[in-house]
């Protein structure tokens, strides 16, 4: 493994957990972490979109990231992401992370407002300038803002900083256009966003994954990140085909349930969801423990 890499392999989102009272629950979010460091995992992702961060203030995703690099203790880097509509408001967050000794930060596109192609360059490059701090990008289509190859390549050209992307499109064409565009003397860090496209993204060139699964399941993204890195590419590509099948069972029911529910069957609990997101049903915890024990994972 290239030793200039600061994420790579089977790094993880982190999903944060309340009480039933809607309440950050520290103590288990301590322990989230340290049952990923225990299992191997090579990085954590803090205040992402499945983490339910849309449903903190920015004070409270600075305690979740204060949390997490404490925890952390140097151990494995700790990434910060950043949901802001506008620069001032981003770069505030960013002292804070700062201040909390974050390893690096990653900046999500603003949410519902359509920025224009120079708009969205401004957006990033304006922040990233305004820290020493290695930066990613996350590409999330959802927020209404995706980020074209061209802004990507733009980006690398011309911030210093700027280290690394998170790719959720699952759109391999996309992949390809901006690894193009990079060039291969720019150091970049690829990492997929899915855990879909963990295969496709390695074979294209990238070095790993922000998994969701190794929130529960660990040991199966760090074992295909292994085989992988080993270059046993047919192993790997049954090894993914499993992943889609579980990945699917945790698609199950309202959004992020099915991981909490899980979570507390495999003994690594993650809390409850935040009101007003629902927790699963009773038939949508049929559905996904007949998958789960099908693909032998409970």
């Amino acid at each position: 493994m290239n030793q200039n890499l600061l994420f790579h392999g089977a790094a993880s989102e982190v999903i944060t957990p309340f009480t039933s009272e809607g309440v950050i629950d520290f103590e288990l979010l301590g322990e989230e972490i340290e049952y990923l460091i225990k299992n191997q995992v090579t990085g954590v992702f803090v205040n992402g979109l499945a983490s339910e961060a849309l449903m903190l203030s920015t004070d409270q995703r600075v305690e979740v990231v204060k949390t997490a690099v404490r925890v952390a203790g140097g151990r494995i880097p700790v990434v910060g992401n950043l949901l802001e509509y506008c620069v001032d408001l981003a770069v505030d967050c960013v002292r804070q992370y700062e201040a909390c000794g974050c390893d690096a930060i990653i900046i999500t596109p603003p949410l519902i407002y359509k920025y224009t192609e120079d708009g969205l360059y401004h957006f990033f490059a304006d922040i990233a300038r305004e820290t020493k701090l290695p930066v990613y990008l996350y590409n999330a289509p959802e927020t209404g803002n995706k980020i074209s190859p061209e802004i990507i390549g733009r980006l690398f050209a011309e911030v210093d900083n700027m280290r690394g992307y998170k790719d959720s499109t699952q759109d391999i064409i996309h992949q390809q256009t901006v690894l193009r565009l990079i060039g291969k003397d720019r150091h970049f860090e690829l990492m997929a966003g899915s855990d879909a496209q963990i295969l496709t993204t390695s074979m294209l060139g990238g070095v790993g994954v922000f998994s969701l699964l190794t929130c529960i399941f660990p040991k199966l993204i760090v074992d295909i990140c292994t085989t992988i890195e080993e270059g046993d590419w047919e192993t790997a590509k049954d090894m993914q085909e499993k992943i889609l099948r579980v990945r699917q069972a945790m698609k199950i029911g309202p959004f992020m349930a099915a991981y909490k529910y899980v979570g507390g069957l495999v003994g690594a609990p993650l809390g409850k969801m935040k009101a007003p997101l629902s927790e699963v049903s009773e038939m949508d915890k049929k559905k996904i423990v007949e998958i789960l024990k099908e693909q032998g994972m409970l």
